[in-house]
């Protein structure tokens, strides 16, 4: 997938709730350094813009539903449920968990996995204070619990379908945007994917950060260039990755990490390579560091060694790596990805 565009009404979609309540539409906008020209679809939004306008909504409303649901849910939930569906030993024991929270902190959510044959269905209901704003309510949610599943499988979550309410919506036919599935329309809100991951444990473990975490995650998943895939989590201070290193910070047994690599990433080495790369593309893009420095920090004995393996796995040269983010990345994705990262660790606790 890549870093699409969002239409401006998916915006106006999210900021009814938080409006209703006396929040200025141009003050959530700012905070989350969007600015429109027109006020409609001839503007668009990034991903990432979105995402904050999703985390400054909550923490100014102090409600992780945004002002829309019938009861509302405290934005404590969100690192709450990570948390938790972290602790847990599969994925389907962190789907169960997660409905069990969101219906103790509101009478208005209902998060429900079932099964049929060789296939997992995930499906979100929700109560809201406007009729208008449930099909959006209910996909918003189904997007968060997507987030925090794919982060309990490391990335590795491929959804066949998704369906939602809204007959219009932009989608429809295409790839949804946060979620990855098809998108049909349908009278339930819910995504399906393979039975067989439901056995899976968690890949990873739940840190200081656990919301920056998800969402590094989730950005890595949909292909974004400045936003290291959860892999690289695995790259010490020292460079190059052990295998040791990598059981010891995913916590499961080193047979199961080994078949974990094999099947979703090729095995362990291809692992290593990406996440080398992945942790040289960040630092390129990240900062002014010279080539030599970001080479010894790595692993390195020389740059010339550092550039020849960039070369072979990319293709680029490590400044064609820096040329190509600064031509792509836009000033304001790059305030805006601080402010998430600075708001994620506030919802975090």
């Amino acid at each position: 997938m890549t870093l699409s565009p969002l239409p401006f009404d998916l915006v106006r979609s999210h900021t009814m709730g938080a409006v209703r309540h006396g929040v200025p539409l141009d003050t959530l906008l700012s905070k989350s350094f969007i600015n429109p020209r027109h006020g409609d679809n001839r503007d668009s939004v990034s991903l990432v813009q979105q995402l904050l306008l999703c985390m400054n909504t909550s923490l100014m409303l102090g409600d992780a539903t945004h002002g829309m649901a019938r009861a509302g849910v405290d934005i404590s939930y969100p690192a709450i449920g990570l948390r938790m569906a972290l602790g847990c030993s599969t994925l389907e024991g962190a789907v169960h968990a997660l409905g069990r929270l969101y219906a103790l902190a509101s009478n208005a959510v209902h998060i429900q996995l079932s099964t049929e044959q060789d296939v997992a269905t995930v499906s979100v209901r929700m109560e809201a204070t406007d009729a208008h704003d449930v099909a959006y309510l209910e996909e918003n949610f189904l997007s968060w619990t997507f987030l925090q599943m794919l982060h309990f499988l490391g990335g590795r979550l491929l959804i066949s379908e998704v369906t939602v309410r809204d007959p219009l919506h932009f989608s429809l036919g295409c790839r949804h945007w946060a979620i990855g599935g098809r998108v049909s329309a349908g009278e339930v809100t819910a995504f399906h994917f393979a039975r067989s991951l439901l056995s899976e444990p968690p890949s990873v473990r739940a840190g200081e950060n656990v919301m920056w975490e998800c969402h590094q995650t989730w950005l890595g998943f949909l292909g974004g260039r400045s936003w290291p895939a959860s892999s690289t989590r695995y790259v010490g201070a020292a460079g190059f990755v052990r295998f040791s290193d990598m059981v010891r910070a995913s916590g499961v047994s080193s047979n199961t990490l080994r078949r974990h690599l094999q099947t979703a990433h090729g095995g362990f080495r291809d692992t290593r390579r990406q996440s080398l790369v992945a942790a040289a593309s960040d630092r390129l893009c990240a900062s002014d560091e010279s080539v030599e420095t970001i080479a010894v920090e790595l692993g390195y004995s020389d740059a010339r060694s550092f550039r020849r393996f960039l070369k072979s796995a990319t293709g680029l040269t490590p400044q064609q790596i820096r040329d190509r983010y600064d031509a792509e990345a836009s000033q304001q994705d790059l305030h805006a990805l601080l402010a998430l990262e600075a708001l994620s660790a506030r919802m975090s606790g």
